[in-house]
């Protein structure tokens, strides 16, 4: 992952939020897990449809948001899993989505609601959105070199490698 990713960034539409999700995706290489935190209607839908475009998918209209269906998948330059755990409330919820399928793929993996995730600490990347008002939203970038101390970098697992 290269460095110049991690960081705070703003922007002031959501053509600019998936300007840099664009920017964000032109980066990434699987495998991979993107966490996206963040309240209800920050951005989270709108920066994975620029992430899933910088990841080779041509058509911005492809891209939705998988909050019934729970698991979008998309070929681009890899496949991409685009996944919303909104809905989710147990763990055996998440058990029967298919995640740990996607997981082990060779594939960029973007979580919308990542705090629910238990694998926080497998995490690449962790994006935290959040609403300034007035369309403007801050995006914290984090990778597994830049967390705070007390998050742990993941043991290795198959073919997915230490990440972003």
């Amino acid at each position: 992952m290269p460095a110049g990713i991690i960081g705070e960034y703003e922007t002031s539409s959501a053509q600019e939020t998936i300007a840099l999700g664009k920017k964000l995706g032109s980066m990434l290489e699987p495998p991979l897990l993107v966490l996206l935190r963040g309240d209800l209607g920050t951005g989270k839908t709108t920066l994975t449809k620029g992430i899933v475009l910088g990841l080779g998918v041509k058509d911005e209209a492809e891209v939705s948001s998988p909050s019934f269906t729970l698991i979008n998948e998309y070929f681009g330059r890899c496949k991409i899993y685009h996944v919303d755990l909104y809905r989710l409330e147990t763990v055996r919820d998440l058990e029967s989505i298919g995640l740990e399928d996607a997981l082990r793929d060779r594939a960029v993996v973007i979580v919308e609601w990542g705090e629910k995730l238990e694998q926080l600490e497998e995490a690449d990347l962790i994006v935290d959105i959040i609403d300034l008002g007035d369309d403007k939203r801050k995006l914290v970038v984090l990778t597994q070199e830049s967390k705070p101390a007390q998050v742990k970098k993941r043991p290795k697992r198959g073919k997915r490698k230490n990440y972003s």
